[in-house]
């Protein structure tokens, strides 16, 4: 179901009436047969082109004949009105309202034959349009005859001034925004702004023609958040810089960020590729396609940097069987999920926040997610555990991804609320499920995380309340995370490994482990650990001698009193030439999960061959680089054993797999 759709309004015809344009007087206004000042023939002057009604009836006579003639002017029937100028330039327009209405445009200094101004007779039965010097505070006077006749006819007039361009329209009148730890937007216009052609020139959006400027500087984490607005303007586009005028070099460009959201206003976020600190740096922003109007601007940096709640080493306490109300607006600076941890989440993060929970007493757990409006939120939980170690390590124990469309009850609010309990006992579902599975049976003292996910990416809010019976209830005591990563960089001389510690409590060290299938592994090194500590420590590990192809990494945690655990896997693929791919599952049916570290790729090749080199099926399958899984569809491909050929969108060699297909395992 397209979401969008809309039916017709009852009573609906399906004809389509066109209404015709009509010239709306104001109030006392009108032409004047007689060249004067009277207040009734006076016409205001604008920031744009707004018409109003200038007719010239057939009872008025010729007044003035302009000697000598200018614009094919002559002694005919003519019509007045006047204006004070507001600015240094002025534009006035007539339209005829006939189709066949041809007319002749004056602007006089004074009601005398030898005080024209400026004059216009280019279209043939169109508007015609003068453009002058003016003087603030003076008045002219307009006259409007027809073309070599008399007769009357009815027309439109709009006289009006550009805005004088803001004080912000070149960058050295960038205007200082403040950062704040919240978002406060205030409000600005670009009307009147001009191109400033300040370079380097934007790398995103069309050219700006009416660009304003501001400034703003980091604090000592360098993070912010640009946000804006739609005021009268709706559709804008904004470019971050460094350096000072006249040497600027770009540092961000945005346009259309909140597209999902339902407005084309831009956004630059820098929570995670933070900025130097202590550093002042310039935005430029403009109306898409020349756009003018009002719009808010906001600069936000958390007061103290911590890990954001996105990111599950920033995940929050729940405390007892309270509930929270919570919402994300990015997927934080750590991709948490993955195919090694993710369960039933196939999306894996898309906008959601982590939390932890340790019951004091053991029993049974339920929940309810009530999204604030329908949205499609899912969930995953992770444990028991005996410490928290981010990412989680493997399935997660509870998981829902149901998608509210294939909900009974759709599009009914109820089809959004997603939870534990509610009759379910099954434990994950899948996009064709119901939104429910079954309570968890809690244990005192162990340790279990929680995601919960936003899965439409617009923002929204949700509340959570538990259910908690048969005796359990939740510790107060805010739980620690210990380990966070590790990360795979891949290096010309290797891959780099690098991981974190919030705490330790008698670490020993961290064995480094590896593995070509992500089943078997073997350790290849080791670091010592701190021991203690209560602060944030760093590691890191060079594997100078990877295999070609897909490496896979996990770290063994040994304690000194003999205790440990595994920490969540990572990837990294070193060469191209013949990597060496994971598919699940396998032998497969009517599609395959093809496991790939994360590639600047937008989409792939690929190609199914039989086992003696026949091409069986290729195509391109879009791809989303911060994923690691690919899948391929099978459906109609005869059982049979086939090799499996990924390329990435230049031709490059993605790697190959072995595949099992049986259409009925």
């Amino acid at each position: 179901m397209n979401r969008s759709d809309r039916s017709r309004a009852p009573g609906a015809t399906g004809l389509l009436i066109i209404g015709l344009m009509v010239p709306v007087a104001l109030a006392g206004q009108a032409s004047s047969d007689a060249c004067g000042l009277a207040p009734a023939n006076q016409y205001p002057v604008g920031t744009s082109c707004v018409n109003v009604a200038f007719n010239k009836p057939a009872a008025y006579v010729a007044n003035i004949n302009l000697a000598p003639a200018s614009c094919n002017s002559g002694n005919f029937d003519d019509a007045f009105g006047w204006f004070t100028a507001t600015a240094a330039t002025t534009t006035i327009t007539f339209t005829p309202g006939g189709l066949f209405d041809d007319a002749v445009l004056h602007i006089l200094s004074a009601c005398a034959a030898n005080a024209s101004l400026a004059c216009a007779d280019n279209a043939v039965f169109g508007a015609e349009t003068v453009t002058l010097a003016t003087v603030p505070g003076t008045n002219y006077i307009i006259r409007v005859q027809r073309y070599n006749g008399n007769g009357g006819f009815n027309g439109q007039l709009c006289v009006w001034s550009p805005p004088p361009p803001p004080a912000n329209d070149n960058c050295p009148g960038a205007i200082a925004l403040p950062v704040l730890p919240t978002c406060t937007m205030l409000t600005f216009s670009n009307a009147g702004a001009t191109a400033s052609g300040t370079a380097p020139a934007p790398t995103c959006g069309p050219a700006p023609t009416t660009d304003v400027w501001f400034t703003f500087t980091t604090g000592a984490s360098g993070q912010v958040f640009i946000d804006t607005q739609a005021g009268t303007l709706a559709d804008g586009v904004m470019q971050l810089y460094s350096g000072a005028c006249g040497a600027l070099a770009t540092v961000a460009c945005n346009d259309d960020e909140d597209f999902f959201g339902g407005l084309f206003m831009p956004e630059i976020d820098r929570r995670c590729a933070t900025l130097a600190p202590f550093t002042t740096y310039r935005i430029r922003f403009w109306g898409y396609g020349g756009a003018t109007g009002t719009f808010g601007i906001c600069v936000s940096a958390p007061a103290t940097p911590t890990t954001p709640q996105e990111d599950c080493a920033g995940g929050a306490t729940i405390c007892n069987d309270q509930q929270i109300s919570n919402n994300a607006n990015f997927t934080g600076c750590t991709a948490d999920l993955t195919t090694a941890n993710n369960g039933c989440l196939d999306g894996n993060e898309s906008q959601g926040t982590w939390y932890f929970f340790s019951p004091s007493a053991s029993g049974t757990a339920a929940l309810t997610i009530q999204p604030a409006a329908n949205i499609d939120y899912d969930f995953a939980i992770w444990g028991p555990m005996s410490t928290i170690t981010c990412p989680p390590v493997g399935n997660p124990v509870r998981c829902s991804w149901a998608f509210p469309p294939n909900v009974p009850g759709y599009p009914g609010a109820a089809a959004f609320v997603t939870g534990m309990g509610n009759g379910a006992v099954d434990a994950s579902e899948n996009e064709f499920g119901n939104g429910w599975v079954a309570p968890l049976n809690i244990v005192a003292g162990q340790i279990y995380i929680m995601y919960i996910d936003n899965f439409d990416v617009t923002g929204q809010a949700f509340t959570l309340d538990w259910t908690l019976t048969n005796g359990a209830s939740l510790d107060c005591t805010v739980l620690p995370v210990e380990l966070i990563g590790p990360e795979a960089d891949v290096m010309t001389d290797g891959v780099h490994l690098s991981w974190a510690t919030q705490t330790e409590t008698g670490t020993a060290r961290f064995v480094v482990e590896r593995s070509v299938d992500d089943l078997d592994y073997a350790p290849i090194g080791e670091i010592p650990a701190a021991g203690h500590s209560l602060e944030r420590l760093e590691y890191a590990f060079h594997d100078r001698t990877p295999d070609a192809g897909l490496n896979y990494y996990r770290l063994r945690v040994q304690n000194s009193d003999g205790t440990g655990g595994l920490s969540s896997t990572v990837s990294a693929i070193v060469g191209m030439e013949h990597a060496r791919l994971l598919v699940r599952p396998n032998p497969a049916t009517d599609r395959v999960h093809v496991l790939i570290p994360r590639s600047s790729t937008s989409r792939v090749h690929y190609t199914l061959r039989t086992a003696d080199g026949a091409h069986v099926r290729e195509g391109l399958v879009p791809w989303d680089t911060q994923r690691d899984r690919l899948e391929i569809s099978l459906a109609g491909v005869d059982a049979g054993l086939y090799v499996l050929v990924l390329e990435d969108a230049t031709g490059g060699s993605l790697g190959s797999a072995r595949v099992v297909v049986d259409p009925h395992p």
